[in-house]
């Protein structure tokens, strides 16, 4: 038997994530026409998230974490030598952190909207289709997509999410931290 939080965290087969990816487009459409720029902000970046999570599931892909579903994204865009997928995934993710930071208005979440939704249906397009000929990589950019592969497809774990565990020197030799709300004021 499965707890909740196992279940909500369970994978869905690639043709859900494709479905609730077109249900937050619809969603983020209706708190635009409510005027609620916050809501629509996290449903375009849900929908997104579902439009890559189909095509990762698909593939067997990692996409459990944010940093995921950013490697995915330039690894597609790489691949099929697409960077108006690059750009268009960076206006999307902002969404995401819209929601918390109040940065943009109705207007501004409205025309990401239609990006958001030319980004998904070109993802989607991706998922079981093998990219083009490779000869368009950079040296550069191949070893670039073999760094993002290994994240998409290493072992699972909550560590690997986070990088690598420091030990020694390099823990040692991290600054201090403190956070801004106890440091001393001068004055």
């Amino acid at each position: 038997m499965t707890t909740p939080i196992e279940e909500k965290l369970r994978s869905s087969p690639p043709y859900r994530y494709a479905e609730l990816s077109r249900e937050h487009l619809e969603k983020a459409a209706a708190a635009l026409a409510k005027d609620d720029a916050l809501q629509a902000s996290e449903e375009i970046w849900n929908a997104v998230a579902g439009a890559l999570k189909a095509v990762c599931q698909e593939r067997g892909w990692n996409h459990r974490f944010h940093n995921h579903l950013r490697a995915a994204a330039i690894y597609l865009a790489l691949g099929w030598n697409r960077p108006d997928l690059e750009l268009a995934f960076e206006a999307i993710d902002n969404m995401h952190t819209n929601y918390f930071g109040h940065k943009w208005y109705v207007g501004e979440v409205r025309r990401r909207l239609e990006v958001a939704k030319t980004y998904a249906q070109e993802i989607l397009r991706m998922r079981g289709a093998a990219p083009p000929g490779q000869e368009h990589l950079t040296p550069g950019n191949a070893r670039e997509m073999a760094r993002f592969l290994r994240t998409l497809t290493r072992p699972l774990n909550d560590r690997v999410a986070f990088g690598p565990e420091l030990s020694g020197p390099e823990l040692e030799n991290l600054p201090p931290v403190q956070p801004p709300h106890t440091r001393e004021v001068a004055g």
